[in-house]
């Protein structure tokens, strides 16, 4: 009985490959060209080597000059041939056949070749090997290897043979075709051909007029195996093979482009079906969890014979849109895996399986939306002495939360491990478990087997894997198959039983993408990825194992990147207090827990507010339009009917007829024609009734020119906000909208826009400023509506509850907190705030919001890190810094406050409602707020040439004005100095916790990426030590056992700032205990030079509460 199993499985075997071969023939026939490869030199790879046919030569065929020509192209292609491929059609009867395409300048493989393969068979491969001896080939020692593997495959198989013979048939015809139109041309010289393999005698074709010589390829050698890999997997139902032969047919030799196209596709599917073929490999290493009594096995053994193991973890999710919807209440799993290991040693749940993978979407109890299989492993997830390890704990984190999993024993996250490790990676590969995995550098130099085929000679017949039958992995069935074997001999060696779990994650669009299909039935040059949980039904052997990759991978990632970072000293104000695996447990590790949980609380949103101001925005909008358009309709009737928010209608309108700054050949047309929406009950002129689009035309408006200093990247004026406030000036508002109040007065002072000129000045030139500044307002208010107002008001970054929850990050290199979906942090700045925004997140009844935030935070870490005495002493003073600043670097304002003409500052005392003199902010307004913009400008290593640009100033004064700022702070340009120095040798610096940001060397950097480099020196330590600061007084306000008794937690952080919500009742004390813990946010102490200032209020929502 097994031998006939045995003798049943090999057969199978043999026909899949049979299927196998004939789909890689008519692929590689069809679409063969000899730029199609990355070349090699074949006679390193055994390739056979032409001879010189012995043949008659005369004139009226070929000169001899051609004929060497002829076949010096004929041995330059058949030479460049990567071996694998001579592997798949080493039948070749190539001698004439070849040559023919060569000198008829034709890209793709002759029929003769198809014909020899159209007897398939064992009598005909003794037949065809004379035939290749006979024509004075030689086979070196790796192709009779080769002979010698294919003695073991039947190529009996009268399926393939149907088929090949069918397709022979066409294209004889399609041959005797072309051979008839050529012959019909006249005065082109003839060239040699011979279809006839098995006689000497040469019939006439009519040639092109040049032959055709194959040019090197621009494809790196290193890529030449996964660009010529097309292995596949036989699917009976896949007719893809057959369509793909027929569109090749369809398309002439003179359509490069198309056969280029195809060639695109053949190539990604070679590479895609060696990362399926390597993925398969880790399928034996996986235990398949389809039943609840399996699954109490599991985590019985989990929690006891493994439960001081490291588990890595993953969940595969469907239903949510991660760049649109959040995870809180959103996603739904449909499998999850766990790879159990300890360090080097791996767990064992019988036959060698160390990762389990859990059916949650079909298995046992999990069908009408229960998840009984899931719940089994709760025990696991909610142990707290259970260590697991996650790659984006919080997305993971959320979704099994959302079954009620109270998630404990969080061990680590790669994804914030590899950015401890290095920061810079966002530009440098990026930190997906695809990428890191992927990386020679993160794994030790042991990337994955997916990554590292890429130079490797494993070929694709090496790596085709026969097909897989029945889910026999699958606890449910308690039934296990054969590991799948290699075909034929590898030019690699094989996989070792640790190879099986080393192999790279690959993206999921790498392995189950396909070409979208035309309406016509052929692929299109779009590629989409079916639903996750199709692919794990319908596909199943192969998602299990790209699934369960996600955990072992993750296992892989973290005892790598543990090592480096035990490797790596932790050094926190010039001492060594142990590496940064210490540093990540002390600190990261909870803040991620933290980061997490804060996400999970959200904050809660007054919608019936965000729609109410929603509704004040689009009548101001409304209002402002209209202003424009009656305004331009004075000098265009047709701009009444204009589209305001057209970029294009705008530019036309404003700049018409103008030369473009790039190319003073091009302009801008005086007048154009747009179809807009009828807005308007009239009827449109020449029509009989009312239309839905009318169309209008639009001509540059004014006698004077407009000009902008802005442009797009095209090298046409912008009319984006900025360029139209150029235009318009400083208009108040208050005259857009019709209440004008002093505001003449203040126009009078701040100025007009260039506009005020450009037509004519006076009350013309005025109507023009207050008309595009209506533009900015449309502008501005569009951008609330868009960014804000609307955003805030959708389902998908909502819960149930009604509160948002943003996903908070720690994803830039300085070490802050970015936000996405929504980036509740990019709110409007508070005197910005036109509708009061901020008004809409309040607590919910009975509770208030804490708002606290640092003073001059980065400020006060400068003065720390530098020791700058005169900084340090102007905030042990206390008051207006900037004002301070200004004084030491204007001598006139420093002798206006000793001789008591301006104040300082000053603070009312009860009964007082206006200051005894001038406060300094007010008479030497422009003086401070330059000082203001120096402070926090050169604390990020603004230079000269930079100011110069921001303030537009020539670069003399803006230096003049640095020398003012560092003549009393010659320690921060000491300081400065120091920390690009060390950046230049060491490649790196470090922030106030010892956490370091890498930098590339500058041997061979551009003078661009060395000043980036420069600042990024200065800035890291300051705003770095700032997100240090905040992440500690987080965990200190967090850790604070009152503020948990009194119900306050953590919502929010931005930047400097923290939000907290609890009882009304206590807020006063948990305001009191907040600033508390973040003026001593080190664990009740204060490390820095300079105090901590903390400004805190308690309110019912977060604008009241600022």
């Amino acid at each position: 009985m097994a031998s006939s199993v045995r003798s049943g499985a090999r057969l199978s075997a043999r026909c899949s490959l049979s299927r196998l071969l004939f789909s890689q023939v008519r692929r590689s026939l069809c679409t063969w060209s000899p730029c199609a490869y990355p070349f090699l030199d074949g006679r390193r790879h055994g390739v056979p080597t032409f001879r010189q046919p012995e043949v008659a030569c005369s004139t009226e065929w070929m000169t001899q000059d051609e004929i060497n020509k002829a076949l010096a192209a004929l041995n330059s292609t058949f030479h460049r041939l990567p071996r694998d491929e001579i592997k798949k059609l080493w039948l070749y009867k190539i001698r004439d056949s070849t040559l023919e395409r060569v000198c008829a300048g034709q890209i793709s493989l002759p029929y003769n070749i198809m014909l020899t393969k159209a007897y398939f068979c064992n009598e005909a491969a003794t037949e065809f090997e004379e035939c290749l001896y006979g024509t004075g080939y030689e086979f070196d020692e790796p192709m009779r290897r080769l002979h010698e593997d294919y003695d073991e495959i039947d190529y009996n198989n009268e399926i393939s043979l149907l088929e090949i013979r069918k397709d022979i048939e066409e294209r004889q015809r399609l041959k005797a075709d072309y051979v008839k139109r050529k012959e019909e041309k006249k005065g082109v010289p003839k060239t040699l051909i011979n279809p006839d393999s098995s006689s000497n005698n040469f019939d006439y074709v009519q040639s092109s007029s040049t032959i055709a010589t194959s040019e090197p390829s621009k494809c790196p050698p290193d890529e030449h195996n996964e660009r010529c890999l097309e292995t596949n997997f036989y699917n009976p139902e896949d007719k893809s093979d057959a369509r793909q032969v027929e569109e090749a047919s369809k398309i002439p030799p003179d359509n490069p482009e198309e056969q280029a196209l195809l060639r695109r596709k053949l190539q990604e599917q070679g590479r895609k079906e060696q990362l399926r073929a390597n993925l398969r490999c880790v399928y034996d290493k996986i235990l398949v969890v389809n039943s609840i009594e399996a699954a109490k096995q599991v985590v019985w053994k989990l929690r006891t014979d493994y439960r001081d193991f490291v588990h890595a973890c993953d969940t595969e999710v469907t239903k949510v849109d991660l760049k649109k919807e959040t995870r809180v209440d959103h996603g739904e799993i449909i499998s999850f895996s766990i790879h159990s290991f300890d360090g080097e040693r791996k767990a064992d749940f019988g036959d060698g399986k160390c990762c389990i993978w859990v059916d949650v979407l079909d298995g046992e109890g999990c069908t009408s939306g229960a998840k009984n299989l899931l719940m089994e492993f709760a025990p696991f997830f909610e142990d707290k002495s259970i260590k697991k390890v996650w790659h984006n704990y919080s997305f993971d984190g959320h979704i099994l939360q959302n079954y009620g999993i109270k998630l404990a024993g969080f061990h680590a996250d790669t994804m914030h491990m590899a950015r401890l490790w290095d920061s810079n990676r966002r530009v440098d590969g990026g930190y997906s478990l695809e990428a890191l995995t992927s990386s020679k550098e993160v794994m030790d130099g042991k990337p994955g087997r997916a990554a590292a085929s890429r130079s490797s000679k494993t070929t694709g017949l090496d790596c085709a894997m026969s097909s897989y039958s029945g889910k026999s992995n699958e606890l449910g069935f308690w039934k296990l198959h054969n590991r799948p074997q290699p075909i034929g001999k590898q030019t690699t060696s094989s996989f070792t039983e640790d190879d099986y779990l080393n192999i790279a994650k690959a993206s999921m669009k790498s392995i189950f993408s396909r070409y979208k299909l035309l309406k016509n039935g052929k692929e299109g040059r779009m590629t989409t990825v079916d639903a996750v949980e199709t692919l794990q039904r319908e596909d199943r052997d192969l998602w299990i194992c790209y699934s369960a990759l996600d955990s072992i991978s993750t296992g892989r990632l973290f005892n790598s990147l543990k090592k480096k970072l035990e490797a790596r000293d932790w050094v926190c104000c010039g001492k060594k207090y142990g590496n940064m695996f210490e540093f990540y447990k002390k600190f990261w590790r909870p803040f991620a827990e933290l980061l997490v949980q804060m996400e999970r609380e959200g904050m809660y949103v007054n919608r019936s507010h965000l729609k109410e101001i929603e509704k004040i925005a689009i009548g101001e909008q409304t209002i402002a339009g209209d202003k424009f358009r009656r305004w331009a309709s004075k000098y265009c009737a047709d701009a009444k009917y204009m589209n305001v928010g057209s970029d294009a209608q705008v530019q036309q309108l404003l700049f018409g007829g103008i030369l473009n700054s790039q190319d003073h050949n091009e302009c801008l047309p005086e007048e154009r024609n747009f179809k807009v929406l009828n807005r308007e009950p009239d009827i449109e002129e020449g029509k009989k009734k009312l239309t839905k689009y009318r169309t209008i035309t639009l001509r540059k408006i004014g006698e004077g020119t407009l000009s902008t200093e802005i442009h797009t990247p095209s090298g046409w004026p912008s009319v984006s906000a900025d360029a139209l406030k150029v235009l318009a000036g400083k208009i108040p508002s208050e005259m857009i909208y019709g209440e004008n109040g002093d505001s003449e007065e203040l126009l009078d002072k701040v100025g007009y826009g260039t506009a005020f000129d450009a037509f004519g000045g006076g009350e013309e030139g005025k109507e023009a400023c207050i008309a595009i500044a209506a533009l900015c307002e449309i502008c501005s208010i569009d951008s609330l509506l868009s960014n804000f107002i609307r955003p805030l008001q959708e389902n998908q970054i909502s819960c149930k509850k009604g509160r948002i929850h943003c996903s908070l990050n720690i994803n830039t290199e300085t070490g802050r907190l970015s936000a996405r979906t929504p980036n509740l942090q990019n709110q409007p700045a508070l005197e910005k705030d036109r509708y009061k925004i901020r008004q809409a997140f309040v607590a919910e009844p009975g509770n208030s919001l804490i708002v606290a935030d640092y003073g001059q935070l980065e400020l006060r870490i400068l003065a720390h890190l530098t020791g700058c005495k005169s900084m340090l002493e102007a905030f042990k003073d206390g008051g207006d810094f900037h004002s301070r600043t200004a004084i030491n670097m204007y001598d006139y304002i420093s002798k206006a406050v000793k001789e008591n003409k301006v104040l300082l500052e000053w603070k009312p005392h009860p009964g007082e409602d206006k200051p005894p003199l001038p406060l300094l902010k007010d008479v030497y307004g422009a003086e401070r707020r330059k000082a203001k913009m120096l402070n926090f400008s050169l604390a990020y290593g603004k230079t000269a040439l930079g100011l110069a640009q921001d303030w537009k100033v020539s670069i003399e004064e803006a230096k003049d004005t640095l020398r003012r700022w560092y003549n009393g702070r010659s320690e921060v340009k000491m300081w400065q100095k120091e920390q690009k120095m060390l950046a230049r040798e060491k490649g790196f610096v470090r922030t106030l916790l010892g956490r370091e940001r890498h930098f590339p060397k500058m041997d061979n950097l551009t003078g661009s990426q060395r000043g980036h480099i420069d600042r990024a020196a200065i800035n890291t330590p300051v705003q770095g030590s700032a997100a240090d600061v905040a992440m500690c007084a987080m965990l200190e306000i967090n850790a604070n056992s009152r503020l948990k008794e009194l119900g306050w937690r953590l919502l929010l952080q931005v930047h400097d700032e923290v939000i907290l919500e609890g009882p009304t009742e206590s807020a006063e004390e948990a305001r009191s205990i907040v600033v508390e813990c973040m003026s001593k946010p080190f664990n009740g102490h204060n490390i820095l030079d300079v105090d901590l200032v903390v400004d805190a209020k308690y309110a019912k929502s977060w604008y009241e509460a600022k």
